[in-house]
Protein backbone atom coordinates (compact mmCIF):
# COMPACT_ATOMS: atom_id res chain seq x y z
CA UNK A 1 0.00 0.00 0.00
CA UNK A 2 1.33 3.44 -0.97
CA UNK A 3 0.65 5.84 1.90
CA UNK A 4 1.42 9.54 2.21
CA UNK A 5 1.66 10.77 5.81
CA UNK A 6 1.40 14.55 5.93
CA UNK A 7 2.88 15.83 9.19
CA UNK A 8 4.81 12.60 9.62
CA UNK A 9 7.59 14.13 11.73
CA UNK A 10 5.09 14.97 14.47
CA UNK A 11 4.43 13.08 17.69
CA UNK A 12 1.55 10.95 16.41
CA UNK A 13 2.59 10.97 12.77
CA UNK A 14 6.07 9.62 13.43
CA UNK A 15 4.71 6.62 15.34
CA UNK A 16 2.27 5.90 12.50
CA UNK A 17 5.14 6.05 10.00
CA UNK A 18 7.21 3.70 12.18
CA UNK A 19 4.44 1.10 12.36
CA UNK A 20 3.52 1.33 8.67
CA UNK A 21 7.11 1.20 7.41
CA UNK A 22 7.89 -1.77 9.63
CA UNK A 23 4.86 -3.51 8.13
CA UNK A 24 6.51 -2.95 4.71
CA UNK A 25 4.07 -0.40 3.35
CA UNK A 26 5.44 2.13 0.87
CA UNK A 27 5.46 5.26 3.05
CA UNK A 28 6.23 8.85 2.06
CA UNK A 29 6.30 11.75 4.51
CA UNK A 30 5.78 15.46 3.93
CA UNK A 31 6.52 17.83 6.83
CA UNK A 32 7.75 21.41 7.17
CA UNK A 33 9.57 20.88 10.53
CA UNK A 34 7.62 23.70 12.20
CA UNK A 35 8.67 24.52 15.78
CA UNK A 36 5.42 26.42 16.55
CA UNK A 37 7.54 28.68 18.72
CA UNK A 38 7.62 26.20 21.60
CA UNK A 39 10.92 24.38 21.02
CA UNK A 40 14.40 25.33 19.85
CA UNK A 41 15.38 24.00 16.41
CA UNK A 42 18.32 21.99 17.77
CA UNK A 43 16.09 20.34 20.37
CA UNK A 44 13.49 19.58 17.72
CA UNK A 45 16.15 17.92 15.56
CA UNK A 46 17.08 15.65 18.50
CA UNK A 47 13.42 14.81 19.00
CA UNK A 48 13.03 13.99 15.32
CA UNK A 49 16.05 11.67 15.49
CA UNK A 50 14.38 9.77 18.34
CA UNK A 51 11.02 9.60 16.60
CA UNK A 52 12.54 8.32 13.37
CA UNK A 53 14.98 5.84 14.90
CA UNK A 54 12.96 2.77 13.84
CA UNK A 55 11.73 3.93 10.43
CA UNK A 56 12.40 1.58 7.52
CA UNK A 57 12.90 2.89 3.96
CA UNK A 58 10.79 6.03 4.31
CA UNK A 59 11.05 8.79 1.69
CA UNK A 60 10.79 12.23 3.30
CA UNK A 61 10.66 15.74 1.90
CA UNK A 62 10.07 19.25 3.14
CA UNK A 63 6.71 20.80 2.34
CA UNK A 64 4.00 23.11 3.63
CA UNK A 65 0.45 21.76 3.53
CA UNK A 66 -0.90 25.16 2.45
CA UNK A 67 1.50 25.40 -0.51
CA UNK A 68 0.00 23.97 -3.71
CA UNK A 69 3.38 23.26 -5.31
CA UNK A 70 4.58 21.36 -2.24
CA UNK A 71 1.44 19.24 -2.10
CA UNK A 72 1.59 18.61 -5.85
CA UNK A 73 5.12 17.29 -5.36
CA UNK A 74 3.81 14.97 -2.63
CA UNK A 75 1.33 13.51 -5.11
CA UNK A 76 3.89 13.01 -7.89
CA UNK A 77 3.40 9.24 -7.77
CA UNK A 78 0.37 7.06 -7.10
CA UNK A 79 -0.98 7.43 -3.58
CA UNK A 80 -3.50 4.96 -2.18
CA UNK A 81 -4.09 6.60 1.21
CA UNK A 82 -3.35 10.07 2.61
CA UNK A 83 -3.15 10.42 6.40
CA UNK A 84 -3.36 14.11 7.24
CA UNK A 85 -1.84 15.19 10.57
CA UNK A 86 -0.24 18.47 9.46
CA UNK A 87 -1.76 20.99 11.83
CA UNK A 88 -1.03 23.51 14.50
CA UNK A 89 -1.18 20.93 17.29
CA UNK A 90 -2.87 22.61 20.24
CA UNK A 91 -5.54 25.13 21.12
CA UNK A 92 -3.20 27.61 22.79
CA UNK A 93 -0.91 27.72 19.74
CA UNK A 94 -3.81 28.49 17.40
CA UNK A 95 -5.09 31.09 19.87
CA UNK A 96 -1.68 32.75 19.93
CA UNK A 97 -1.53 33.00 16.14
CA UNK A 98 -5.06 32.55 14.77
CA UNK A 99 -4.36 33.88 11.27
CA UNK A 100 -1.71 31.24 10.62
CA UNK A 101 -3.31 28.54 12.75
CA UNK A 102 -6.73 28.65 11.08
CA UNK A 103 -5.16 28.89 7.63
CA UNK A 104 -2.95 25.92 8.36
CA UNK A 105 -5.81 23.69 9.50
CA UNK A 106 -8.56 24.71 7.07
CA UNK A 107 -6.69 25.72 3.91
CA UNK A 108 -4.19 22.88 4.32
CA UNK A 109 -7.00 20.33 4.49
CA UNK A 110 -8.76 21.72 1.41
CA UNK A 111 -5.47 21.75 -0.49
CA UNK A 112 -4.98 18.04 0.22
CA UNK A 113 -8.60 17.17 -0.58
CA UNK A 114 -8.35 18.92 -3.96
CA UNK A 115 -5.30 16.85 -4.84
CA UNK A 116 -6.92 13.64 -3.56
CA UNK A 117 -9.77 14.24 -5.99
CA UNK A 118 -7.54 15.08 -8.95
CA UNK A 119 -5.17 12.15 -8.35
CA UNK A 120 -7.94 9.63 -7.52
CA UNK A 121 -6.62 8.76 -4.08
CA UNK A 122 -8.48 5.81 -2.57
CA UNK A 123 -8.92 7.30 0.91
CA UNK A 124 -8.28 10.52 2.81
CA UNK A 125 -7.88 10.19 6.60
CA UNK A 126 -8.24 13.45 8.49
CA UNK A 127 -6.93 13.55 12.06
CA UNK A 128 -9.31 15.91 13.83
CA UNK A 129 -9.69 16.38 17.60
CA UNK A 130 -12.03 15.79 20.52
CA UNK A 131 -12.06 19.60 20.77
CA UNK A 132 -14.72 19.68 18.04
CA UNK A 133 -17.32 18.59 20.62
CA UNK A 134 -16.75 21.61 22.87
CA UNK A 135 -17.92 20.82 26.40
CA UNK A 136 -18.74 17.12 26.65
CA UNK A 137 -19.33 14.43 29.27
CA UNK A 138 -18.51 10.74 29.61
CA UNK A 139 -19.90 8.49 26.89
CA UNK A 140 -19.87 11.03 24.07
CA UNK A 141 -20.40 9.35 20.69
CA UNK A 142 -19.29 10.47 17.24
CA UNK A 143 -22.75 11.81 16.32
CA UNK A 144 -22.95 14.12 19.35
CA UNK A 145 -23.51 17.84 18.89
CA UNK A 146 -20.41 19.80 17.89
CA UNK A 147 -20.08 23.13 19.67
CA UNK A 148 -16.36 24.02 19.88
CA UNK A 149 -15.38 26.68 22.39
CA UNK A 150 -11.97 27.55 20.94
CA UNK A 151 -10.49 28.43 17.54
CA UNK A 152 -8.63 25.14 17.32
CA UNK A 153 -11.79 23.06 17.71
CA UNK A 154 -13.73 25.33 15.37
CA UNK A 155 -11.04 25.05 12.70
CA UNK A 156 -10.91 21.27 13.00
CA UNK A 157 -14.70 21.10 12.70
CA UNK A 158 -14.67 23.28 9.57
CA UNK A 159 -11.96 21.00 8.10
CA UNK A 160 -14.17 17.98 8.89
CA UNK A 161 -17.02 19.62 7.00
CA UNK A 162 -14.83 20.26 3.95
CA UNK A 163 -13.77 16.62 4.10
CA UNK A 164 -17.40 15.49 4.01
CA UNK A 165 -18.14 18.01 1.26
CA UNK A 166 -15.45 16.51 -0.96
CA UNK A 167 -17.01 13.10 -0.48
CA UNK A 168 -20.56 14.27 -1.22
CA UNK A 169 -19.68 16.35 -4.27
CA UNK A 170 -16.55 14.70 -5.68
CA UNK A 171 -16.64 11.15 -4.32
CA UNK A 172 -13.46 11.35 -2.23
CA UNK A 173 -13.57 8.48 0.25
CA UNK A 174 -12.64 9.55 3.77
CA UNK A 175 -12.44 8.77 7.46
CA UNK A 176 -12.21 11.22 10.34
CA UNK A 177 -10.33 10.40 13.55
CA UNK A 178 -10.86 12.24 16.84
CA UNK A 179 -8.05 11.55 19.33
CA UNK A 180 -7.73 12.96 22.85
CA UNK A 181 -4.94 13.65 25.33
CA UNK A 182 -2.22 11.72 23.50
CA UNK A 183 0.95 11.26 25.57
CA UNK A 184 4.09 9.16 25.82
CA UNK A 185 7.76 8.94 24.79
CA UNK A 186 8.72 11.36 22.05
CA UNK A 187 6.31 14.13 23.02
CA UNK A 188 7.24 17.80 23.34
CA UNK A 189 7.60 19.50 26.72
CA UNK A 190 4.62 21.82 26.54
CA UNK A 191 1.65 19.46 26.97
CA UNK A 192 -0.19 19.00 30.23
CA UNK A 193 1.37 15.69 31.33
CA UNK A 194 4.80 16.81 30.11
CA UNK A 195 4.50 19.88 32.33
CA UNK A 196 3.29 17.84 35.31
CA UNK A 197 6.31 15.54 34.97
CA UNK A 198 8.78 18.45 34.61
CA UNK A 199 7.40 20.14 37.71
CA UNK A 200 7.27 16.91 39.73
CA UNK A 201 10.79 15.87 38.78
CA UNK A 202 12.04 19.31 39.90
CA UNK A 203 9.97 19.21 43.12
CA UNK A 204 8.19 22.39 42.04
CA UNK A 205 4.53 23.19 42.53
CA UNK A 206 2.23 21.67 39.92
CA UNK A 207 -0.28 24.17 38.60
CA UNK A 208 -3.53 22.55 37.50
CA UNK A 209 -6.27 24.29 35.51
CA UNK A 210 -9.40 23.04 37.33
CA UNK A 211 -8.37 19.74 38.87
CA UNK A 212 -11.90 18.37 38.55
CA UNK A 213 -11.83 18.57 34.74
CA UNK A 214 -11.20 15.23 33.05
CA UNK A 215 -9.18 14.18 30.01
CA UNK A 216 -9.38 10.93 28.05
CA UNK A 217 -5.58 10.45 28.08
CA UNK A 218 -4.44 7.97 25.41
CA UNK A 219 -1.02 6.36 25.08
CA UNK A 220 0.78 7.15 21.82
CA UNK A 221 1.02 3.53 20.59
CA UNK A 222 -2.73 2.99 21.04
CA UNK A 223 -3.50 6.20 19.16
CA UNK A 224 -1.22 5.32 16.25
CA UNK A 225 -2.48 1.74 15.98
CA UNK A 226 -6.07 2.96 16.06
CA UNK A 227 -5.44 5.46 13.26
CA UNK A 228 -3.81 2.74 11.16
CA UNK A 229 -6.85 0.51 11.67
CA UNK A 230 -9.02 3.36 10.42
CA UNK A 231 -6.76 4.02 7.42
CA UNK A 232 -6.45 0.40 6.31
CA UNK A 233 -10.00 -0.64 7.21
CA UNK A 234 -12.95 -1.00 4.85
CA UNK A 235 -15.34 1.15 6.92
CA UNK A 236 -15.26 4.40 4.96
CA UNK A 237 -16.96 7.79 5.18
CA UNK A 238 -17.48 7.93 8.93
CA UNK A 239 -15.86 9.36 12.06
CA UNK A 240 -14.14 7.43 14.84
CA UNK A 241 -13.22 8.36 18.40
CA UNK A 242 -9.75 6.83 18.88
CA UNK A 243 -8.98 7.22 22.59
CA UNK A 244 -8.54 5.16 25.74
CA UNK A 245 -12.24 5.57 26.50
CA UNK A 246 -11.46 6.18 30.17
CA UNK A 247 -10.99 9.77 31.35
CA UNK A 248 -9.42 10.80 34.67
CA UNK A 249 -9.30 14.16 36.40
CA UNK A 250 -6.32 16.45 36.04
CA UNK A 251 -5.81 16.38 39.80
CA UNK A 252 -5.73 12.59 39.77
CA UNK A 253 -3.19 12.69 36.92
CA UNK A 254 -0.97 15.09 38.87
CA UNK A 255 -1.24 12.96 42.02
CA UNK A 256 -0.25 9.80 40.15
CA UNK A 257 2.77 11.55 38.64
CA UNK A 258 3.83 12.80 42.07
CA UNK A 259 3.57 9.27 43.46
CA UNK A 260 5.41 7.74 40.50
CA UNK A 261 8.31 10.20 40.68
CA UNK A 262 8.50 10.31 44.48
CA UNK A 263 8.15 14.06 44.21
CA UNK A 264 7.62 16.57 47.00
CA UNK A 265 5.57 18.79 44.71
CA UNK A 266 2.31 20.34 45.86
CA UNK A 267 -0.71 20.75 43.61
CA UNK A 268 -2.09 24.26 43.14
CA UNK A 269 -5.43 24.58 41.39
CA UNK A 270 -5.40 27.84 39.41
CA UNK A 271 -8.91 27.51 37.98
CA UNK A 272 -10.41 26.77 34.60
CA UNK A 273 -8.63 27.91 31.47
CA UNK A 274 -11.42 29.39 29.35
CA UNK A 275 -9.99 28.17 26.03
CA UNK A 276 -10.35 24.52 27.09
CA UNK A 277 -13.72 22.75 27.40
CA UNK A 278 -15.08 20.55 30.16
CA UNK A 279 -14.33 17.04 29.00
CA UNK A 280 -14.86 13.39 29.79
CA UNK A 281 -14.37 9.93 28.28
CA UNK A 282 -15.31 9.45 24.64
CA UNK A 283 -17.35 6.43 23.56
CA UNK A 284 -15.08 4.17 21.48
CA UNK A 285 -17.58 1.37 20.82
CA UNK A 286 -17.79 2.18 17.09
CA UNK A 287 -14.03 1.68 16.65
CA UNK A 288 -14.11 -1.46 18.77
CA UNK A 289 -17.04 -3.03 16.94
CA UNK A 290 -16.18 -2.08 13.36
CA UNK A 291 -12.37 -2.01 13.44
CA UNK A 292 -11.38 -4.30 16.29
CA UNK A 293 -9.69 -1.36 18.01
CA UNK A 294 -8.69 -2.13 21.59
CA UNK A 295 -6.38 0.22 23.54
CA UNK A 296 -3.74 -1.76 25.43
CA UNK A 297 -1.97 0.63 27.80
CA UNK A 298 -3.81 1.70 30.94
CA UNK A 299 -2.94 5.13 32.30
CA UNK A 300 -0.52 3.96 35.01
CA UNK A 301 1.38 1.74 32.56
CA UNK A 302 1.59 4.59 30.08
CA UNK A 303 2.88 6.98 32.74
CA UNK A 304 5.62 4.52 33.75
CA UNK A 305 6.83 4.19 30.15
CA UNK A 306 6.75 7.94 29.65
CA UNK A 307 8.63 8.55 32.91
CA UNK A 308 11.30 6.03 31.91
CA UNK A 309 11.86 7.87 28.66
CA UNK A 310 12.00 11.25 30.39
CA UNK A 311 14.62 9.96 32.84
CA UNK A 312 16.81 8.66 30.01
CA UNK A 313 16.31 11.91 28.15
CA UNK A 314 17.78 13.85 31.07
Amino acid sequence: MKILVVGGFGFIGSKIVELLSNAKHNVRVMDNSETYGVIAKEELDKLYAYRQRNWKKVHTFDGDVTNRDDVLRAFHSTTDIVIHLASYPRAKIVNANPMLGVRNIVEGTVNLLWHCDKFKTKKFVFISSSMIYGHFSDGTKEDADSKPNNLYGESKLVAERYTKHYHTHYGVQYNIVRPSGVYGPGDMDDRVLSKFFAQAMANKKIEVHDGSNKVDFTYIDDTAKGIIKVALGIENNMSFNITAGNAITLRDAAERIIALTGSKSKIVDIGMNKIYPRRGALDISRAKNLLGYQPQANFDEGLKRYYGWLQNKI
